[in-house]
């Protein structure tokens, strides 16, 4: 599918840094359920309390999502192509199944990596594709 070309792109500054808050964001939720135990060990107590509460995980699902959503939809201006979307669709989708209660830990941590993964892909599809377009 392929956008009506007669509307003006975005401005590539402000997709940039969109898609860039975007890619951060997703990597920050990779490093922190990798890097978790592991900082758990190293620094026990206020940490421990902060990063197992599950408000963590609800607020950056509300950081992450709602930029890259951002994120996509300024790409396919520019550039027409669903496949980024697909990729953060997807990637989305495994970051909220993650944060659904009562999911087992083991099963919650592989779909934050999954969904973390697809959506760098995706960004990284989109940031390639729009510089294309350009």
């Amino acid at each position: 599918m392929r956008a009506d070309k007669s509307q003006s792109p975005p401005r590539q500054p402000v997709a940039d840094a969109i898609e860039g808050t975007a890619i951060s964001a997703s990597f920050l939720c990779l490093v922190h359920c990798l890097a978790l135990p592991v900082l758990l060990l190293l620094l026990p107590g206020t940490l421990a309390a902060f990063a197992q509460s599950d408000r963590v995980h609800y607020w950056a699902f509300a950081l992450i999502a709602p930029s890259a959503v951002a994120a996509f939809w300024l790409g396919y201006r520019r550039h027409a192509s669903l496949r980024p979307a697909l990729f953060g669709a997807a990637g989305l989708a495994c970051l909220a199944a993650a944060i659904l209660p009562h999911a087992p830990e083991h099963i919650a941590i592989a779909l934050t990596v999954c969904g973390s993964l697809l959506l760098v892909s995706g960004h990284l599809i989109n940031w390639r594709e729009r510089s294309l377009a350009s």
